[in-house]
């Protein structure tokens, strides 16, 4: 048996610090479309042009590249084998990135088509399903390939986000659907897209940098089945709930419902699992940023998962169908799998580039988490209380809740709509710092011990 040295991390690297200037990018753009939203007219562009580009730069820019950089990192050191297609992803990256840039500037230009949650028009779809695709060759050539016999669970979560995200894609653009066809399909690929791609991955990233960095191994293997599966039934039903008091087919309402509550079922199984690997290592946390940020991101994921299946019922969409509170939710999952994202990168960044990351990871971690909590919440509760004030209003005769009425149900919501926005400014510090401390270990990181890769020679 010989050792080869592999060079297997160019790709995981290059897609890495791309993904981070997305992530600052997205961040601010984001930012600017909650302002614009509570501010009408304050900005250039509008809310409807702004969270689309802030979609995009988040969803295609940081989740996509970002996360096949933590599929690139792991397949190699889980199936010992070298990564596929590594020259043609280098080569690549460059064009992936100019996609990303090219569907910002036609949707701020006006061109999109409206639809959720890129409003990417339909001759941009099919660069764009390509990029969606980006991990799925590498995944199975390598896994193809693999020289060890135990499948991790971090490769069943890589895996099935790597095939799924491009079929999800495709589903969720299909031609010549009705209206509400057309609002399903969106409302599918968004669910979908957050938690089988984002969730799913970051979340099997972090069933393996917990057990490297806390020294211990995994705690339960089949709390990480439950995870898994969970996850996988219960991801799409998170859009379709959204619509359980609208047109859609009441069957249809009810098999959301009873479904997307596998979602705080995952949640709730991938944190305990988490936190039984640290075990005895609990009073040593503090000194420990990628296991607080694990630990507090797939909480956040728990928390958003939750509200978003109790929300799935029809007694309870009637309330907040269609209103902020289903932005709080994609705030708090989005916080978690930043959380997550960061807990990833740290433990990575310094195998990759052999410099350390520095301190200030703590901080981020605080203010994602404070952030990610405080604005989901103050949005969830915006959305509530006008779903109230609408409903209440229709049943006791005192306004019209539709046309000029609509505006008069959400007098305390602006409220809290106002206070999200000053607590969003403290989130997105936090992404912006995020995105920061990966840059500042490759110009100002001290030089640390490097993970060498190698692999078995037959």
């Amino acid at each position: 048996m010989r050792a080869l040295l592999l060079t297997s991390d160019t790709a995981a690297t290059r897609y890495l610090f791309a993904a981070a200037a997305w992530l600052a990018i997205g961040s601010l753009t984001w930012l600017a479309a909650m302002l614009a939203m509570r501010f009408p007219g304050l900005l250039p562009l509008t809310f409807g042009r702004l969270r689309p580009m802030a979609m995009i730069a988040l969803g295609l820019g940081w989740l996509v590249l970002g996360l096949g950089a933590a599929i690139f990192y792991l397949l190699p050191r889980l199936t010992g084998a070298p990564l596929a297609l590594e020259k043609q992803l280098n080569r690549a990256l460059p064009l992936l990135i100019l996609i990303v840039a090219a569907a910002m500037a036609i949707v701020g230009l006006g061109l999109g088509d409206g639809r959720e949650p890129f409003a990417l028009p339909w001759w941009l779809d099919l660069p764009v399903l390509g990029l969606t695709a980006l991990a799925l060759g590498p995944t199975m050539l390598t896994l193809s390939k693999r020289q060890e016999g135990m499948v991790y669970p971090s490769l069943w979560f890589a895996l099935v986000g790597a095939l799924w995200l491009p079929v999800l894609y495709l589903a969720g653009n299909l031609p010549r659907l009705s209206a509400l066809g057309i609002a399903l399909s969106d409302a599918l690929f968004s669910a979908g897209f957050l938690n089988v791609w984002a969730v799913g991955v970051a979340t099997g990233a972090a069933y393996y940098v917990v057990p490297k960095v806390s020294g211990q191994p995994l705690a339960n293997r089949q709390l990480a089945r439950v995870g898994f599966w969970s996850l996988a039934f219960g991801a799409v039903w998170m859009g379709v709930s959204q619509f359980a008091a609208g047109p859609q087919p009441e069957w249809l309402g009810g098999i959301a419902g009873v479904l997307g509550l596998a979602l705080p079922v995952a949640g709730l199984a991938n944190t305990t699992n988490l936190a039984m690997t640290i075990g005895q290592k609990w009073p040593a946390i503090g000194a420990q940023p990628v296991l607080k940020a694990a630990l507090a991101g797939s909480s956040l994921v728990t928390l958003g998962s939750l509200l978003a299946a109790l929300a799935g019922f029809r007694s309870a969409s009637v309330l907040v169908g269609l209103t902020l509170f289903w932005e709080g939710v994609w705030v708090l999952i989005l916080s978690g799998v930043a959380l997550l994202f960061g807990a990833f990168a740290w433990q990575a960044v310094p195998n990759l580039v052999g410099r350390s990351v520095d301190r200030s990871t703590h901080q981020v971690v605080k203010r994602l988490s404070i952030g990610g909590v405080g604005t989901g919440l103050l949005l969830v509760l915006a959305g509530y209380t006008s779903g109230v004030a609408w409903s209440g209003a229709g049943f006791s005769g005192a306004f019209e809740t539709t046309g000029a009425g609509w505006s008069a149900g959400v007098g305390l919501a602006g409220i809290f709509s106002g206070l999200a926005l000053a607590v969003f400014v403290y989130l997105t510090w936090g992404m912006i710092g995020l995105a920061l401390t990966i840059y500042r270990a490759l110009t100002s990181g001290k030089a640390t011990v490097q993970e060498v890769l190698v692999v078995k020679q037959t």
